[in-house]
């Protein structure tokens, strides 16, 4: 944060995350904290959480349609990481299936990168 000029008024006003305010203002919501201690856990003064339970007030229903979204969104995640990680599983498989059958077989099944057909 830059020092405040001689003869302004005041300094420069910060400018915080929006995942910051979030978090601030679901602490305070939590009930477990106070104003003063939420203030504290994040570094910020009193006036400051006040200005982003404000904040989080009139920007409530936008930012629940985000989290809704974000959820959908690592829900889309986790179902994609399984079907990656089920996939990656098969083809381990057969590439061992492959392998097999060429020791038992004594003939290369795979097509060497390369060869002309």
């Amino acid at each position: 944060m830059e020092a405040p000029r001689k003869g302004s008024k005041g300094g420069r006003v910060a400018i915080y995350d929006e995942s910051l305010k979030i978090s601030v203002c679901c602490d305070y919501h939590s009930g477990r904290l106070s104003v003063s201690q939420v203030g504290k856990k994040y570094g910020l003064d009193e006036g400051t959480v006040y200005h982003f339970l404000r904040w989080y007030k009139k920007y409530q229903g936008r930012l629940e349609g985000l989290t809704s979204a974000s959820i959908s969104k690592d829900k889309d995640v986790v179902d994609l990481s399984k079907e990656l990680s089920y996939a990656q599983l098969r083809i381990t498989a057969l590439e061992l299936l492959l392998k097999n059958a060429e020791k038992e077989m004594g003939v290369d099944i795979l097509k060497k990168h390369g060869t002309k057909r």
